[in-house]
């Protein structure tokens, strides 16, 4: 058991976050203290070969590997099970946690029953006898987990059925497109928005099903992060996204050369251009 799903059955807090390609990246967020990456082959460029890199370096890491494949919720997809195919291809690889962005209950319950199949040749596990086959599968429905997420009117609207579907074992919010569905984008902390967290959170907790949710964009130095972290938390968020390794790196730049330049500018009188000669 990694030490992400340790403190998922433990009820406390997982950190993770997400990177657009770069196998090695992963040992270098596992020593930073992440319990889980997440690669995200919905928007980038990142190809089925470079995520099964991703995915051993995560192994050999100890964090857990949790990979959004493409979708579209928005694009009237409610019937598009084309989700289902590419699931059944991450966890085939030995992909743990599988992050869709579902349009539809009939997505979600398809997605559910995806995780549950036995297939895991590309991981190179081949049963060879009944008891092998047996053994297999258990190892399956308990490492195995699809986690629907929520960001898309049609999802909201079927939110119930979703909640209600037979095997879920997690659900996650995807902060910024979830509060443009409510009616307030990029207002994370407006009460309409908090409102609709609680709720999901709610039915989550009455069915022990596990509550992911990202940070948001809004949210961009370390201070501010920490701070929303603790908020999500406090909402009965249990696995929390922290946004993108390359939007981590983005925010630490600029912060590092606005400070260079301070420095500069606060002792340019000491730096003198020597003439040329």
């Amino acid at each position: 058991m990694t030490r992400l799903f340790a403190k998922l059955a433990a009820d406390e807090l997982a950190l993770g976050v997400w990177l657009k390609g770069g196998p090695h990246l992963v040992a270098s967020l596992a020593k930073a203290g992440f319990d889980y990456v997440r690669p995200d082959m919905m928007f980038s460029a990142m190809d089925w070969k470079e995520l099964d890199h991703i995915l051993r370096a995560s192994e050999a890491a100890g964090v857990t590997c949790c990979l959004r494949i493409p979708a579209n919720p928005w694009a009237n997809s409610a019937n598009e099970m084309q989700v289902t195919v590419d699931a059944a291809r991450a966890f085939s690889l030995g992909v743990p946690i599988v992050q869709v962005s579902v349009s539809s209950a009939v997505q979600v319950k398809a997605l559910v029953g995806v995780a549950a199949d036995w297939h895991r040749s590309g991981a190179g596990e081949y049963p060879s006898s009944s008891g092998e086959f047996e053994a297999q599968h258990q190892r399956v429905l308990e490492r195995s987990l699809i986690l629907p997420a929520i960001e898309s009117g049609s999802a909201l609207r079927e939110l119930d059925e979703i909640m209600r579907t037979e095997g879920l074992r997690a659900v996650m919010i995807s902060c910024t497109d979830f509060s443009k569905c409510i009616g307030f984008p990029f207002e994370y902390d407006h009460p309409e928005v908090w409102k609709a967290i609680d709720r999901i959170v709610t039915m989550a907790r009455a069915r022990n099903i596990v509550v992911a949710a990202n940070t948001g964009y809004a949210y961009n130095t370390p201070e501010k992060i920490v701070g929303r972290v603790q908020a999500l938390y406090e909402h009965g968020i249990r696995m929390v996204l922290i946004q993108g390794i390359e939007f981590l790196l983005e925010r630490f730049c600029h912060s590092l050369l606005e400070d260079v330049a301070g420095s500069m500018r606060e002792h340019q009188g000491k730096f003198r251009t020597v003439p040329a000669q």
